[in-house]
Order: structure tokens, then C-alpha cells, then sequence
């Protein structure tokens, strides 16, 4: 289901270049939480960090097209017919301006690496240092 979900995060974000500039997870608020079966979900909140230059806007609808489509890939993995979050619990998938992000933010944010999906675009496009 993991890898179905990073195909569906990459073809979410991949198209969008350089106006995203990556993808970031913040787990269980970042605490170590040990899972008793699939009802005790993890807490997924995920930020979609887009440019502020050259074009805001265009950045920003890219960001929350992206965000839109994971959104909808995790509710159609993970929330059952029951309408209960199974292994993990999407609580939120926000975009957000790189000119916004505060570094308090940016440090207990884990990034998923779009490694892949930048050396395999055409044209090639950059990827943020770590």
C-alpha cells in the first residue's frame, strides 16, 4: 500500500517542476508511538512547500493541486467504508510559501525525498540540499 501511495504523492507533485519545492511529513507530531493493529493509526499531517518567486499564484495552485490529489489517494487507500482511517490517519495536506514556512516548522518536518522524481523529469529540475 506504501509504495502504491509514494507512486500516487510523486504523480501528484512530479508535473508541478519547480514550483513545489518539496514534500514534508510530520508524523504522530513527531513523537515515537508504538501501533497496536491497523485502528491505531499513525497521525500523517503533510505540507506541500511551493516557490513564492516568480509567480506566487501559479505556484501556489500547483501546491494545492497536489495537495488535493494526495488528500484523495490516502482517503481512497486508508479510509474504509466505515469511515475510519486504517494504518494512517491523513489529518491534513496543506500548501504552503516557501516565504511563509518558519524554521521552527521546517525542523520537526521530515522530507520525502522527490530525489527520483527530479532526476527523472524532462527538463531536469533541482532538488532542495539537504
Amino acid at each position: 500500500k506504501e509504495t502504491k501511495l509514494a507512486e500516487k504523492i510523486a504523480k501528484a507533485v512530479k508535473p508541478h517542476g519547480e514550483l513545489i519545492s518539496g514534500v514534508f511529513f510530520d508524523v504522530d507530531e513527531g513523537n515515537e508511538v508504538t501501533r497496536d493493529g491497523a485502528d491505531d493509526t499513525y497521525t500523517l499531517d503533510i505540507t506541500i512547500l511551493h516557490a513564492a518567486d516568480p509567480d506566487f499564484e501559479q505556484a501556489e495552485k500547483a501546491a494545492n493541486d497536489a495537495a488535493k490529489a494526495i488528500e484523495t489517494a490516502f482517503k481512497d487507500k486508508l479510509f474504509n467504508p466505515q469511515k475510519k482511517w486504517q494504518q494512517i490517519e491523513l489529518r491534513s495536506c496543506e500548501p504552503v510559501s516557501e516565504s511563509v514556512l518558519t524554521y521552527q516548522q521546517f525542523k520537526v518536518l521530515k522530507r520525502w525525498r522527490l530525489e527520483h522524481i527530479s532526476l527523472a523529469a524532462e527538463p531536469q529540475q533541482p532538488v532542495l540540499p539537504d
